[in-house]
């Protein structure tokens, strides 16, 4: 501002003295022409600087701006890489739909029907089978039995799938507490988010685990009720087979008697 001044102050004492000259007779420069040019230029000049100093403003709010989201990513982290540094080899895709232990069908299909008699259970029982005064072998009824090796069968697949679902468990129970620890030491927001899906995905198959543990063991419990329902059923249906034949036997017995007092039967 103040060179601008000083500038008008200059152009006014050459304009003074241009007229001085011009009335003394010697041949003088267009002082206006030169002090419009001058004023023309300095504007041009003063924009150009207010137009520097707007973009440097920009270019500061610019780098703040790039300053906080390196901030921001500093603290959030890189999704992609976190999700790089996770071990996730434990968590078998093939586990959600793995099958443990024989299928239902197939253990009704394939049992042995006279499996039942010869079961000791790792010497828990005593075999059944024995020989008849003789010595000789009985034979048994094969689908007398048959619903009791079902439920020995059955017994047998649910410890076979508790022997192999706990080998999975502690493998699982392992990467939990290692990701845990994981977790504590976390310095981003991605890996966290990472982490905690990791460890919603390991709790899930220990879940899946246990369920399958459960529908094992609720097989044998169904099994059993279906055992003794059965049995009850057989046991009703012998009881009026009973009463129905004591009835025809007594008719008989009745109609046989008749038939030594001819007088009796007339009647």
């Amino acid at each position: 501002m103040k060179t601008i001044t000083r500038i008008f102050s200059f152009l006014s004492a050459g304009i003074a003295g241009t007229a001085l000259l011009v009335a003394s007779g010697i041949p003088v420069v267009d002082v206006a022409n030169l002090a419009n040019s001058q004023i023309s230029h300095i504007a041009t000049i003063a924009k150009w600087v207010e137009n520097i100093a707007q973009l440097k403003a920009q270019i500061t709010q610019l780098k703040q701006s790039v300053a906080i989201q390196n901030d921001l990513r500093a603290w959030a982290g890189d999704p992609a890489k976190a999700a790089r540094s996770l071990a996730l080899d434990v968590l078998r895709e093939g586990d959600l739909t793995r099958e443990f232990g024989h299928a239902r069908d197939t253990i009704t299909r394939t049992v042995d029907s006279l499996g039942a008699l010869n079961r000791d259970d790792q010497n828990t029982y005593r075999p059944v089978d024995l020989a008849d005064l003789d010595g000789g072998l009985v034979r048994h009824d094969a689908q007398l039995y048959r619903r009791y090796s079902v439920l020995d069968t059955r017994q047998d697949n649910a410890r076979a799938v508790t022997d192999e679902t706990r080998s999975r468990e502690r493998e699982l129970q392992e990467e939990i507490a290692l990701t845990l620890i994981d977790l504590r030491s976390a310095t981003t927001d991605a890996q966290v988010q990472k982490l905690n899906a990791k460890l919603v995905v390991l709790n899930g198959q220990l879940s899946q685990l246990e369920s399958t543990r459960r529908r094992q063991v609720d097989e044998v419990i169904l099994q059993k009720l279906a055992n003794e329902n059965r049995r009850e059923v057989e046991q009703l249906a012998a009881a009026e087979l009973r009463a129905k034949d004591d009835h025809l036997a007594n008719k008989r017995v009745t109609v046989f008697m008749q038939s030594f007092n001819p007088r009796k039967a007339g009647r």
